[in-house]
This record gives structure tokens, C-alpha cells and sequence, in this order.
């Protein structure tokens, strides 16, 4: 049975869509096509990845990249055509008129993110266009939504036939590093993925105020952008931490588990906004998994996962001091620190991993889809 994911927005490689979702799929007899932006067509575990050159950024990209893969997918002649991504909506919908089989996979409260994004307050008019197109058409119109969180699929009472599919950790990804010796730990702290400058300009807070509690530790970013980067380096406000700091842009998928491997603490934050109390962000897990010690926000939909603290430390304010003590208390007791770091890795092997988890749940949502159940 042939399968067709579609992303206008992530890499490829990206660890939900192709990792935990494709690769499932194709490990589990199905042939799987994945559109992605890039450069060349590759096969990679059994997935074959046809690439759309990107346009150039802004609004020709979000206008011209759903339609050029909306073309290479209907060449496919898929069962199921399974998109990730708002701006596809539009080509989604000339699927089903074309009578295909369609799967929209919400991966985030877009309708909060988007007003976040463009520095305006969600409400009033605009909020209510976003919420008509981005949630009401595509509850009505398709076969079937897909959701991280079960607070996110909440805010879409109207959705016909939805689910609920957790970006867990894959732990075959451990594998990958498992024959590989046990090298020293190279940092101390490490973030992972692209960040804001409203939560830069917190972490940096959070640096300073651990740079007067010790004197030396490092603190590795994976994954910020040129512009990011670009703001850190020239804010005179970091220039006394700048020697604590690794700076580094998005690298693939498991070169980033490698720097996780090599780091001590895992460092989650996000402001308590709306959009983010309906999230649960997937670092948090690869910390896990690797056996870091977790530093993170408390978030309604992770404290509900992780209940005991026993294998993290969830911090309920938004004080850049509270996070700075609670990384410094870790990193003076290695015994509790380890101790920590051992509860989170069994938290992911036996029970919050996407294998024993969230796979059955991909397989048996495309069961129903194709059996019209």
C-alpha cells in the first residue's frame, strides 16, 4: 500500500515526520514517499524522499511550495496523502476533490503561533480568520487530524475523526551510538532547537545568573539560526558570558543526538503562553533517552507525563535565577545528578518511547482511514 507524506516547511530528515512517522510506516509494509524541500531525490530506511527545490523565502514560498508538491504528489497515486504543514491546507483541499485520502498532522496551536510569530496579540478579527481556516475547514474536510498533544486536539472540537500521537523519542535512534565508548562529557548544559529572541534573551539570563554561581561551565545551542546567532554575538548585555557559550546551527538529525550524548544537563524553557501550555516539546524526551539530567519549564502537558520528578526538575516560575539554581545544584552533586539522569533514561525505555507507544497508534488510525471505519 503505497503512503505519501508532504512537508512544505521541515527538513527531510526531520524526527517526527521521517524517523518516528515514515519510517514506521515503511518498517511496518508500506511504501512511503516523503516531499520535502531539497536539493536530490535519496532512499533512506526504506523511504524514498522526493525532494521540491524551495523558493525563495517569505510569501512566494508559501504560495508556490504547497502547489509544486501538490504536483510531485499526485504522481504518487498514494492511499493515503498524510501533510504537515498549515500552508498546505489549500492544496489538501483540492486533494478532496480529487476524492483522495487526506491526513493533516497539527503540530502545533498554529492559530496562537502565527499572531506570536508576527509580534501580534492573538483575538479580534485576524485571530478569527485563522481560526476558520486553520482549524474549522481542515476539521470538516478531512479524512483524518493528527495530534501531539491531547490539549491541542481539544481546541478542535469540530475535527469529524481525530487522534492523538505524541512526538516521542524512537529509541532504535539509541542504537546509533551504542557501540560507541562511553566518552567524557564535553558540556555541561545543552539546548536543542530553534529559539526566539524573547527566549534567547531569558536563557542568556539564565547564564548570567549561573556565571555568578560558578565560574566554569559551558553551554552548548544546537540548531539557532544565522540571525540568532548574528543578535547573541553583537548584544553587549552577553559579552560577559560569552566564554561559556557554543553557538551552532541546525545539523542533522543525529548529529544533534551525538551532542546530546556528549552533554550533562538538558535545558528546556518557554514562557507561560497559550500556545505552549498545549505542547510538549520532543527534546525534552532525546534528553532523556540519553540519560541527561532534564532542567525544564514546567508545562501542563509534560508535568502530566513526568509526575514524580524523579527523573526531572520542572520549574513552575519564570525566574531566570530559579533555573540558574536548579542547573547549579545538579552540577555540585553528581550523585543526585546521576541519579536523575538514570530514572530518565528508564522513564524512556519503559514507557514514554515511540515504539511501544505511539506507533501502534499511527498503524492502526491508517487501518481505520483505509477501511473507512
Amino acid at each position: 500500500m503505497k503512503v505519501c507524506h508532504i512537508t512544505t516547511a521541515h527538513p527531510a530528515l526531520d524526527a517526527r515526520i521521517f524517523y518516528n512517522e515514515c519510517q514506521s510506516l515503511s518498517a511496518n509494509g508500506y511504501d512511503v514517499a516523503l516531499i520535502a524541500p531539497g536539493e536530490r531525490d535519496f532512499e533512506k530506511s526504506g523511504v524514498r524522499v522526493l525532494s521540491i527545490k524551495r523558493s525563495r523565502r517569505g510569501l512566494i514560498s508559501r504560495i508556490v511550495m504547497p502547489w509544486r508538491a501538490l504536483r510531485r504528489a499526485l504522481r504518487e497515486k498514494a492511499a493515503i496523502y498524510h501533510f504537515h504543514d498549515p500552508d498546505f491546507i489549500f492544496a489538501g483541499l483540492f486533494m478532496k476533490l480529487l476524492r483522495k485520502k487526506v491526513v493533516y498532522d497539527v503540530h502545533e496551536h498554529y492559530v496562537e503561533v502565527i499572531p506570536a510569530r508576527k509580534g501580534r496579540k492573538s483575538g479580534g478579527l485576524f485571530s478569527a480568520i485563522l481560526r476558520f481556516v486553520l482549524e474549522t475547514v481542515p476539521s470538516k474536510a478531512f479524512d483524518m487530524l493528527v495530534f501531539p498533544t491531547q490539549s491541542l486536539s481539544e481546541e478542535y472540537e469540530k475535527a469529524k475523526r481525530k487522534t492523538v500521537i505524541m512526538n516521542l523519542f524512537r529509541i532504535d535512534s539509541l542504537e546509533e551510538h551504542e557501540s560507541e565508548s562511553s566518552a567524557g562529557k564535553e558540556f555541561d548544559i545543552i539546548h536543542l532547537g530553534t529559539v526566539s529572541q524573547l527566549r534567547m534573551k531569558f536563557m542568556l539570563d539564565v547564564i548570567s545568573e549561573l556565571s555568578r554561581l560558578r565560574e566554569d561551565f559551558s553551554w552548548v545551542f544546537v540548531g539557532l539560526s544565522t540571525e540568532t546567532i548574528e543578535w547573541v554575538n553583537s548584544n553587549s548585555a552577553s559579552k560577559s558570558i560569552q566564554r561559556h557559550l557554543i553557538l551552532m546551527e541546525k545539523v542533522e538529525h543525529m548529529k544533534a543526538l551525538e551532542l546530546v550524548r556528549l552533554s550533562s544537563v538538558g535545558f528546556n524553557y518557554h514562557p507561560f503562553e497559550k500556545r505552549f501550555q498545549v505542547a510538549i516539546p520532543m527534546k525534552v524526551f532525546e534528553y532523556m533517552a540519553y540519560g541527561l539530567a532534564i532542567v525544564s519549564t514546567s508545562l501542563p502537558e509534560l508535568s502530566l507525563l513526568l509526575t514524580d520528578q524523579k527523573d526531572s526538575i520542572l520549574v513552575e516560575s519564570q525566574s531566570a535565577e530559579d533555573y540558574a539554581v536548579a542547573i547549579n545544584d545538579l552540577l555540585d552533586d553528581p550523585a543526585r545528578m546521576g541519579r536523575i539522569s538514570a530514572e530518565a533514561r528508564q522513564t524512556i525505555l519503559e514507557r514514554l518511547n515511540w515504539e511501544m507507544s505511539e506507533e501502534p497508534k499511527l498503524l492502526h488510525s491508517y487501518s481505520k482511514i483505509l477501511g473507512g471505519n
